[in-house]
């Protein structure tokens, strides 16, 4: 599967190297701006100068975006390779040759424009965070105002706007695009579901990453003082959004197995009429039509409307309980460090 060369990237390997630069590169400063003191002193509940007031809280804030910052654009670049892959995974259900597939995949794009605006959406939001989560600073964009890690807070905020945004705008672009694929697929056989479970496999990816996203913000939005409106919003909208991120990409599906559900069962439903008119005249009959065609009529009715089967809602569940798990051990990892350090 051709396509850019940036595609081919592994998107693990590149949020966890720009996560890592950007923590060696906070450890560093810390370290040469003498704030390592200063960071222990709040640790151990010391005696804390004005200047080192909430210190630990701004340098915990400082780890998450961190993070984030390498998980957006590993998210993002996961949202095209899947899209990509979820083409190639269709080619039985499409009926394509590899070469024609190889296009289709290539097809799935994303829209400069689209990218930018949603950037801009996205970099607005993050400039007005800090005016949302107490407490407010008297002038929270005066750099000189910035502890040195509140630079970093507010310098990759603007940038985790930009590519929360941009990822937002990738998974409903990419879903839409699955979606109206589904008018491309051959004719639905309603008792072999497995050839669309591409689809559904594209559904599960988008919650993932969008409930990974609230796993790793969560540390700083539900567990820092100030936030938790803000992550209530915050964490119940993006839950909500996990769900449609799900079902976006089944909609063209959707729409495919409830039309060959109504044909099929306009067409049992004549054959029954013309049983019972043959009944009614007390002409030869095959024994057992009736009965025969009313248990297909009910065969047909137990089809699923979309091609989520019970093990992929369970998945979704268990994608549920990821922030649960992750804020739980990253209490247990801070109690860790706070005794073998400070």
């Amino acid at each position: 599967m051709k396509g850019p060369r940036w595609l081919g990237r592994s998107p693990l390997r590149l949020g966890l190297t720009i996560s890592c630069v950007l923590l060696l590169g906070l450890i560093a400063s810390e370290a040469l701006l003498d704030r390592w003191p200063a960071i222990a002193r709040a640790a151990q509940g010391g005696p804390l100068s004005r200047q080192d007031d909430g210190i630990l809280r701004d340098l915990r804030i400082a780890v998450v975006h961190c993070l984030l910052a390498g998980y957006l654009p590993a998210a993002f670049l996961s949202v095209l390779r899947s899209g990509r892959e979820t083409v190639i995974a269709l080619q039985r259900a499409l009926d394509c040759t590899p070469k024609e597939c190889d296009a289709l995949a290539n097809s799935v794009r994303l829209s400069a424009t689209g990218l930018a605006v949603a950037a801009l959406v996205g970099i607005t939001l993050a400039f007005a965070a800090p005016y949302i989560v107490p407490p407010v600073p008297v002038s929270p964009w005066r750099p000189l105002s910035w502890a040195p890690e509140v630079a970093w807070t507010r310098i990759l905020g603007l940038w985790l706007g930009a590519c929360g945004a941009m990822l937002a705008y990738a998974i409903a672009s990419v879903s839409r695009r699955m979606s109206r694929l589904a008018t491309d697929l051959k004719s639905i056989d309603l008792f072999d579901l497995e050839p669309l479970l591409p689809f559904t496999r594209q559904g599960l990816r988008n919650a993932l990453l969008l409930i990974g996203f609230v796993a790793i913000s969560g540390l700083m939005l539900l567990t820092e003082t100030g936030f938790g409106l803000l992550g209530a919003v915050v964490g119940t909208s993006t839950l909500v959004i996990a769900g449609l991120a799900l079902l976006l990409p089944l909609r063209g599906v959707h729409r495919r197995i409830t039309e060959a559900k109504e044909v099929e069962l306009a067409w049992v439903n004549s054959k029954l009429r013309e049983q019972r008119d043959v009944l009614k005249k007390g002409s030869a009959r095959t024994s057992g039509d009736l009965s025969d065609l009313s248990a297909y009529r009910e065969l047909i009715r137990g089809v699923r409307d979309w091609p989520i089967s019970t093990s992929s809602y369970v998945r979704f569940a268990a994608y549920l309980l990821i922030p649960l798990i992750s804020w739980a051990a990253a209490g247990l990892v801070e109690r860790l460090v706070d005794a073998l350090v400070f």
